[in-house]
């Protein structure tokens, strides 16, 4: 429901911007403020064993334990559950039990320490780029890696990218 709304925001702001008879593009700050408020693009993380299984699915990690820092402060992430009406193999299926990190800021190379009880701490770096529109500007996730190894991507959609991080037990 989040993500859907955040794509009918993102609608509602593309076609909000006009042109004028100049051929320039005008755009409404009050647009610009909705578009910061609403629309948060985030990397999808899903944690995995060894064998690829996922560990908040099966109850072997509780999402309320995870901790999730970053060198530019609080990420803030949200745990993604059982989305009801996925449909089996759509992409809306392959989000379900996983972490939804922001990116905030502007910049293309973001780090996050995350620690979980029983796990070894993983430093992840994700990569992203800005993307330039004519009424504001976002950045979009492109790919993540653990001490320079890239990690398995699924793309969800072209402003959300899914990695699989594996986690080792202590």
């Amino acid at each position: 429901m989040k993500v859907t709304l955040r794509y009918l925001f993102l609608l509602v702001f593309l076609v909000g911007c006009a042109g004028d008879d100049d051929g320039e593009t005008e755009c409404s700050s009050r647009q610009d403020v909705l578009l910061d408020s609403y629309y948060s693009p985030q990397c999808l993380i899903r944690l995995v064993d060894a064998s690829g299984e996922n560990l908040i699915e099966n109850g072997s990690i509780d999402p309320e334990t995870i901790k999730i820092e970053s060198d530019l402060g609080d990420p803030g992430f949200v745990y993604i559950p059982e989305i009801e009406y996925a449909e089996p193999n759509s992409k809306l299926s392959e989000a379900q039990y996983s972490l939804g990190v922001f990116l905030l800021g502007y910049t293309e190379t973001f780090q996050y320490q995350i620690s979980i009880d029983g796990y070894e701490t993983v430093d992840l770096v994700l990569q992203a780029e800005q993307i330039e529109e004519p009424c504001y500007s976002y950045i979009i996730p492109v790919g993540a890696s653990v001490n320079g190894e890239v990690l398995e991507e699924i793309e969800i959609s072209e402003f959300e990218l899914l990695v699989v991080l594996p986690l080792a037990a202590q």
